[in-house]
């Protein structure tokens, strides 16, 4: 991508910004209609042993875009 002199590339920050102005309705629905998944890990230790570890997994979609993603399986 070329950029004309003085003009700035568009930056990370930038589409951040961007995202700041969609409501909370708008930001759920393209969660819902897209799929989102979220994932991590906690592990509890005392003196270095471990004591707990939890792995979670949490897929946030719509039921019609599961049966279309997930339609031949």
């Amino acid at each position: 991508m070329m950029l004309a002199i003085g003009e700035r590339a568009e930056t990370p920050a930038d589409s951040f910004q961007d995202l700041q102005r969609v409501s909370l309705c708008e930001a759920l629905d393209r969660i819902l209609n897209k799929g989102a998944v979220v994932s991590g890990e906690l592990t509890i230790a005392v003196a270095n042993v471990d004591l707990l570890y939890l792995s979670l997994q949490l897929v946030l979609t719509s039921v019609a875009t599961a049966r279309r993603e997930f339609a031949h399986g």
